[in-house]
């Protein structure tokens, strides 16, 4: 029999959550809004958001699982172009129960209100969007919409509050249930606010957000994560939740058997080959999908990403193979947080196998053992490890580390491209072949698998040529196979043959004009490129090789190849060693113009100070790409 003060607060929860819910259930705007003032240095975009807040309040117990979120934004209109940037606002309704309300209204610079009639919101045909449209605002207004959602209950997430234009004002809240935890970290500019029932972040007067590339632009937004736990979370409580997925479930047979097929336990053979023969027959013969019991993995021959973990896990416990796992961000998405454990920005998930110095990786299917996944190459990690097998009341230790890099090297690009023009001088004939090792071949294996037949034609054009328009008249793609993915003398292979649609050549009177550079395909342009915030990240070193040869037309000569002929260096800070480079040659040996261009980026960071070197450098490539020679008759 329940006792008298136990009623009691049960009861008094349960009122709690309840009131909790009325506050976002039954929102209400004010009648006579009233904003912050707008920065002078906000004032030159086409519009400035004046309230961005965002409420969630969850309802769990006596019965009740359900959820209501209120978002509420107000933008002040600039500009011509901010009226007809921001006049629609779309809200999509995938995934939700039901809206209990949505309402806008305008707001004339001389205070007068017009609220939208509610048959101006309507449902878009064949979508999952509603929509409503602010007809007649002028530059000067101000529009102003709310909706509130009702869902099921939202225990994690991210929030983004940054946008392409200013916020001057911005609030997330989430309510805390009773007899549980809620964590929530803001970060870029999102500063704690909270009470003892509310978990609040606010930020006042955030800048635009501009893309930049090959920067650590979404882990850079002013957000806030959240999740809601029944007990204290540390990284030791992260550990226990990844590794818990088959405790209890009692599979050695089924490991056995995978070990004994394989011959996994032949001390004979070197570890290196023993876990690669299991990575290759794992990520060959189970598909990654739903599967619900861990036991029938190979006879339905179908796993979820969190058992592959766990199966890898269990066959290196039986092997009594030494492992430390490590967890890190998706270094374009999120900065490790080091205080603090955020369990939805630990994305990249792999074991380190010590005797080895390699990495498995369980839940991305394209990537070997071997290399770190491409996300968090250079990033911050935490390593675990524990003394002993682990079970539920073993020690949890872990380190801070950076993930290694692989070798320029690793990571290759090469192509050959044989150019033959027709004798009627309008027709140009392509031979290429392009050869990917590294994570671009990891990638490209696992994606051709998913390619419907009659895409792959585009897919290869997309590859071989990017954004140059060809007509493909044959290809072949070889060396397609998962286990390739350990011989780089195999590589991921197109071999194509095209005809070009555009015009790469140029009558000039008794002279052409031929635009050779467009062999390589589309090449990125950082000439606009003046400003910039962030410093240069990219995912991976990498190499590329290009060797061109054109069939010089009979009757015609190449008058020069000097415009061809580029070379563009950066060393490191100590002015040592070359990291980038793009160096080009070429030359005529009888009827062949043979031109050889070497591009490599042999880091993965550079501070933004060294930004205009990095601009220099890719737009020698850009210049090539872009770069024609004369024929002469």
């Amino acid at each position: 029999m329940i006792k008298k003060s136990t009623l009691f607060l049960l009861l008094f929860l349960c009122q709690f959550a309840f009131s909790q819910v009325e506050e976002v259930k039954n929102y209400e705007w004010d009648a006579v809004p009233k904003f912050a003032e707008i920065p002078n240095e906000f004032l030159s975009y086409p519009a400035v958001v004046l309230k961005d807040d965002r409420f969630y309040d969850n309802r769990v117990g006596y019965y009740a699982y359900k959820g209501f979120v209120v978002k509420h934004c107000a933008i002040k209109l600039l500009t011509d172009e901010g009226v007809n940037n921001f006049n629609k606002v779309n809200i999509n309704k995938k995934y939700v129960r039901d809206y209990r309300d949505i309402r806008a209204r305008v707001i004339k610079p001389n205070g007068k209100i017009n609220e939208l009639p509610q048959d101006k919101i309507i449902e878009k045909d064949n979508s999952d969007e509603r929509q409503f449209v602010f007809e007649g605002v002028e530059k000067g207004d101000i529009i102003e919409y709310y909706y509130v959602i009702k869902d099921y209950p939202d225990f994690s997430g991210v929030e983004y509050f940054q946008r392409t234009i200013p916020v001057v004002e911005c609030k997330f809240q989430i309510n805390v249930i009773p007899q549980t935890i809620t964590y929530a970290y803001g970060y870029n500019g999102m500063m704690e606010a909270s009470t003892n029932r509310q978990k609040i972040f606010k930020a006042t007067n955030l800048p635009a957000y501009k893309f930049e590339l090959n920067a650590t632009n979404y882990a850079n937004l002013a957000k806030v994560y959240y999740f809601t736990r029944t007990f204290s979370y540390d990284f030791e409580n992260f550990y226990r939740d990844l590794v818990s997925y088959a405790d209890g479930t009692n599979a050695k047979s089924m490991v056995k058997g995978l070990i004994n097929d394989l011959k996994l336990d032949d001390t004979s053979i070197p570890l290196d080959e023993r876990l690669k023969k299991m990575d290759i027959y794992l990520k060959t013969n189970v598909e990654l999908d739903n599967q619900t019991n861990y036991k029938k993995v190979f006879e339905d021959k179908k796993i979820t990403p969190k058992m592959v973990l766990n199966l890898y896990k269990d066959v290196l416990d039986y092997l009594q193979v030494k492992y430390k796992l490590i967890a890190s961000t998706d270094k374009f998405e999120d900065h490790l947080d080091q205080k603090h454990v955020v369990p939805g920005s630990l994305s990249e998930i792999m074991i380190f196998i010590p005797e080895t110095k390699k990495l498995l990786s369980p839940f991305y299917y394209w990537m070997p053992y071997g290399p770190a996944s491409n996300n968090c190459v250079n990033n911050e990690a935490v390593m675990f490890y524990t003394e002993g097998k682990y079970t539920a009341t073993t020690n949890v230790y872990y380190d801070f580390i950076i993930v290694d890099s692989p070798s320029v090297d690793d990571n290759l690009v090469r192509t050959t491209s044989d150019i033959t023009i027709d004798d009627d001088m309008e027709t140009v004939t392509v031979n290429k072949k392009m050869e990917t090792t590294g994570y671009r071949s990891f990638y490209s294996r696992y994606y051709i698998k998913h390619v419907p037949e009659d895409k792959v034609k585009k897919y290869v054009q997309n590859n071989v040529f990017e954004d140059v328009d060809v007509e493909i008249k044959d290809y072949k793609i070889s060396n397609k196979e998962y286990e390739n993915n350990y011989d780089n003398a195999k590589p991921f292979t197109f071999d194509t043959k095209v005809q070009v649609k555009e015009a790469w050549l140029e009558n000039a009177g008794k002279n052409y004009l031929f635009s050779i550079g467009k062999v390589l395909g589309k090449q990125t342009d950082l000439y606009q490129e003046k400003e910039r915030k962030y410093p240069v990240d990219l995912y991976y070193p990498k190499k590329y090789i290009h060797f061109i040869n054109l069939t010089i037309p009979k009757g015609y000569t190449v008058k020069s190849t000097d415009n061809l002929v580029f070379s563009r260096q950066m060393k490191d800070d100590k002015n040592e060693e070359v990291i980038g480079s793009f160096i080009s040659s070429a030359k005529v040996e009888g009827n062949i113009l043979k031109i050889s261009i070497e591009e490599f980026y042999n880091f993965t960071h550079l501070e933004v100070n060294r930004y205009n070197e990095y601009r220099d450098l890719i737009n020698t490539a850009f210049d090539f790409y872009k770069s024609s020679l004369i024929l002469s008759k």
